[in-house]
């Protein structure tokens, strides 16, 4: 579906004559490299064009990159540290009253206005429920920004039903509205040849994610150590960038045979390993939503994941649940997912490929499209 959102009809339904009716804050992506930086992306380049606007911070339209963007970036955190969530020296706009901005992040509500009608992205509330895996800074930020949204009430999207669940235990529902908008598979990764990753033979796990606590690669080897799967030939390959716990992660790999931490992974290579990989390990401590598990999916390849976390929401549930602080029950679940016949593993394999392919683009978009051309003033949902 390529047709873009009426913003003429949009500009018309809030009465205003301002030049922008709705507002686009990307501030996240001067600082956000990760997936929510391409989801942000992908919307701003959908939606933008025509009366929507856009805002980078301080910098308006202009979208700082190289070393510009990371300078922006260190004077951007250092107003939010500074001021945080002051009425002082608030960032202007040009909405009207009865216009809307977008928030593709809940942090940079702090030195912006924010009212009723408008509305933020979260995708999880993590540095709120999993303080232990962020730096105090963070969470003081964030506790802060989600403070002033329970105070105005505006309208939230989340990217799961598990973060709109924990957002609701944390701060009720008296808000203009709670709605779940599921992420979607990106499927340029999957567009070309593949290219075996020399040295890889036989069989393998697979585990793709930033090399972080948070994503609690430490079990996962510990798993793959104790079930003595190098002995019976089966390897553990690792990829992802460096992230914080990095150095514990390659500690500990370092020490177990049959372990390979590969770093970042040309896309080419990335297919090669989801195709042949015997299955997928993240037993994730904290996930917004669970891509990596969905890229699974659509390989056809078992995700091993955390038991009742979004991973598992965003397989519809096609998977191998484990508990995330047991290496024990990990390994059991590895243990299993080699012994699957062969009849087993292509069953699961068309199921998940049915549950990646209902995740797509253009279902996201036109999911945002219904939203803000209502108005952008639907009723709780």
């Amino acid at each position: 579906m390529n047709e873009r959102i009426d913003l003429d009809r949009l500009h018309a339904a809030s009465g205003g004559t301002s030049s922008k009716t709705v507002l686009f804050d990307n501030s996240l992506s001067i600082l956000n490299r990760t997936g929510a930086y391409h989801i942000a992306k992908d919307l701003t380049q959908e939606f933008v064009p025509g009366r929507a606007g856009i805002r980078y911070w301080r910098l308006g339209s202009f979208a700082p990159e190289g070393l510009v963007r990371k300078i922006v970036a260190r004077l951007m955190m250092l107003e939010i540290n500074w001021l945080q969530d002051s009425e002082i020296f608030l960032i202007r706009d040009k909405v009207d009253e009865r216009g809307t901005r977008l928030f593709l992040d809940p942090l940079y509500v702090l030195r912006s206005r924010l009212t009723e009608n408008d509305i933020v992205l979260c995708h999880d509330v993590g540095p709120l429920t999993h303080g232990e895996l962020y730096d105090e800074r963070t969470c003081a930020n964030y506790r802060l920004a989600y403070e002033k949204i329970r105070r105005v009430g505006p309208g939230v999207v989340f990217v799961s039903n598990f973060s709109a669940h924990h957002f609701e235990i944390l701060f009720g529902s008296a808000f203009r509205f709670l709605k779940t908008i599921p992420l979607y598979l990106r499927t340029e990764l999957f567009n070309g040849p593949a290219e075996a990753v020399p040295g890889v033979n036989g069989l393998f796990f697979l585990t793709v994610g930033a090399f972080e606590t948070r994503k609690n690669q430490v079990a996962a080897l510990k798993a793959y150590r104790d079930g003595g799967f190098h002995r019976q030939g089966v390897g553990y390959l690792l990829c992802g960038s460096r992230g914080d716990g990095y150095a514990e992660i390659a500690e500990l790999a370092g020490t177990v045979p049959g372990v390979r931490l590969m770093g970042y992974v040309p896309d080419a290579q990335l297919r090669w390993l989801y195709a042949n990989a015997e299955a997928f390990v993240l037993p994730s401590l904290l996930e917004g939503f669970g891509m990596p598990a969905l890229e699974a999916a659509h390989m056809g390849l078992l995700p091993m994941v955390s038991a009742g976390s979004a991973l598992v929401e965003a397989v519809g549930g096609v998977c191998a649940q484990v508990q995330p602080d047991s290496p024990a029950a990990i390994a059991e679940a590895m243990g299993k997912a080699l012994s699957r016949s062969a009849a087993e593993k292509a069953q699961t394999s068309r199921s998940l490929r049915e549950t990646a392919s209902a995740a797509t683009k253009d279902r996201f978009l036109q999911q945002w499209r219904e939203l803000l051309t209502a108005g952008a003033i639907p009723g709780k949902a």
